[in-house]
């Protein structure tokens, strides 16, 4: 009997350690993964991100025959932040268009009406910040057309572009938000260092790959992200010096050579929900 249960001990305590090492194992996939998707949505963020969008247009910049830009600015609005950014633009005389959150704006109304008396354009990015590509396409319309009602009676505006959170969806809700009429904007540029804990190294990257109607893309919408503010004005110094513009998405869309920029991706994998 003691012989009996050694052995099962061992044969537990065996799998046990198996186990954890596999564990351990897909851990360190996951985590793999994910540094080497982030690799690449910095490095080639159109491809990347299209990829992960669906099949449709999407809007990742624009053929601009001016030197013009498009800055855009995730999650706001934000106190503090927000204001901070506003005063930025102000000095240096540039536009911008702010992605908004619904509750954001629920919560401070004010600071989306700051927005649009700055001379801002305001995009719809959804109720709140997670990913619209996992929402099933009754919840993505529902949550869209609560953040464009808030945005309208906060604002009096209709936002015209919409950028899904995580930055891409799946064809059917890509369908469903061209139907009702809103455009899908992502991006050419993206700063994926939410925090900018190195102003002059983003500040690099932007000024590396920029050209006339690419589309930037920063983030607010927390207190610990407050290092956008130094790179956007370090950003609108350095462009205005190379003889850029700095424009709102509607103005650079319009203003572009016919037609803007476009593209058609394929299907991520189904591992999220399709209805």
């Amino acid at each position: 009997m003691g012989d009996r249960t050694g052995i099962q001990g061992a044969l537990h305590t065996r799998w046990a350690g198996s186990a954890t090492r596999a564990g351990s194992g897909f851990l360190v996939a996951v985590a793999a993964l994910g540094v080497a998707v982030a690799y690449v949505v910095r490095r080639q963020p159109q491809r990347a991100l299209g990829v992960l969008g669906g099949r449709g247009p999407v809007l990742f910049g624009a053929r601009s025959p001016e030197r013009q830009v498009a800055i855009t600015i995730d999650d706001g609005p934000t106190p503090g932040l927000t204001t901070a950014l506003l005063g930025v633009l102000r000095a240096h005389r540039a536009r911008a268009t702010f992605f908004l959150l619904g509750s954001g704006v629920e919560a401070h109304p004010d600071l989306a009406r700051a927005v649009v008396a700055g001379g801002q354009e305001i995009g719809n990015h959804g109720w709140s910040d997670r990913p619209a590509g996992l929402l099933s396409r009754a919840a993505l319309a529902r949550d869209l057309s609560r953040t464009a009602t808030t945005i309208e009676a906060a604002t009096g505006i209709r936002a015209r572009f919409m950028r899904p959170g995580s930055g891409w969806l799946r064809p059917g809700q890509l369908r469903d938000v061209r139907a009702g009429g809103a455009e899908v904007a992502l991006g050419s540029i993206a700063v994926l260092d939410l925090e900018v804990r190195d102003v002059e190294r983003e500040l690099a990257f932007v000024l590396r790959r920029v050209r006339p109607g690419s589309v930037i893309v920063l983030h607010e919408g927390r207190p610990e992200r407050a290092g956008v503010v130094p790179l956007l004005d370090r950003l609108l110094g350095e462009l205005g010096q190379r003889g850029y513009e700095c424009v709102t998405l509607s103005d650079l869309v319009d203003g572009a050579t016919p037609p803007a920029v476009t593209e058609n991706r394929p299907q991520p994998p189904r591992t999220v929900p399709t209805t």
